[in-house]
């Protein structure tokens, strides 16, 4: 629980993933946070070399040490975290400014729109094909890579798919990912619980054991994928609907707090 408490659970302190285990990113993403402003302190303008570095040797570390490819998270989730904010911050340091001005460009323009909606798709081809292929070896090493790709593509906004990601629904999804992320986990947990329950007292078949990277566990659905799907789209609107209300009633709140002490300082 202190490891938690203090935002530690994805700096190498524990041995294997503790209370809500998604929590682990934002644990190495805070610590991120921290250096990449004490890094733009005190380098100013030269921090992008810094984040070079960081993009250079980060993959080049998990290649030599991580047993696990790209899973990395308990152990060098802080070393993962390095590795993609560098890229996405080198993207923004460099590119903001013409993503910006190829957008205005692209205003109204059907045939760029035509042709950028094709590469959106092919993106996402690429990255379906590239998760299959590479997510149990070393080659998954460069996923970070893939997205930074993906991100500058779509951060264009040119095609139809981005322009489907704009609509009001996506935006929504898009506020409450933070959300989603966190209590996604405890949500199917606690429909794995309730699952149980309803097997002992009705008599039912609803948890059987399946295998999840390699290791066992509880789960809908093993022998009757009718059981599975059903139990998924369940945990899908459940999932949302907490994550409705942590965003609402935890997150936004924090926020707003935080932003007023921001001022005061």
């Amino acid at each position: 629980l202190a490891t938690n408490l203090f935002l530690l659970q994805g700096m190498g302190v524990e041995d294997h993933l503790s209370w809500n285990a998604p929590s682990w990113s934002i644990s190495a993403e805070f610590f991120a946070y921290l250096l990449f402003a004490a890094i733009v302190f005190t380098t100013g303008r030269r921090s992008w070399i810094w984040l070079v570095a960081a993009a250079v040797t980060a993959p080049l570390f998990l290649l030599a040490f991580s047993h696990r490819h790209m899973d990395v998270s308990f152990d060098f989730g802080f070393i993962r975290c390095l590795y993609g904010f560098s890229l996405g911050a080198l993207l923004a340091w460099f590119q903001h400014d013409s993503i910006a001005e190829a957008r205005q460009a692209l205003a109204g323009d059907a045939r760029a729109r035509l042709a950028w909606t094709a590469a959106e798709m092919a993106m996402i081809a690429v990255i379906g094909v590239f998760v299959a292929l590479a997510g149990d070896n070393d080659a998954g090493i460069a996923a970070p890579l893939v997205f930074a790709l993906a991100l500058y593509l779509f951060a264009h906004e040119g095609g139809w798919i981005s322009a489907f990601l704009r609509t009001r629904p996506m935006l929504m999804l898009g506020a409450l990912s933070y959300s989603i992320y966190m209590v996604h986990i405890f949500v199917q947990a606690r429909m794995i619980n309730v699952g149980g329950l309803v097997e002992r007292k009705f008599g039912l078949h609803l948890l059987g054991d399946i295998v999840l990277r390699g290791d066992h566990a509880p789960g809908f659905g093993a022998d009757l994928p009718g059981v599975g799907l059903a139990a998924i789209l369940a945990m899908l609107v459940a999932t949302i609907a907490v994550s409705w209300c942590t965003w609402r009633f935890v997150e936004m709140p924090a926020l707003a707090w935080f932003r007023r002490l921001a001022k005061r300082i």
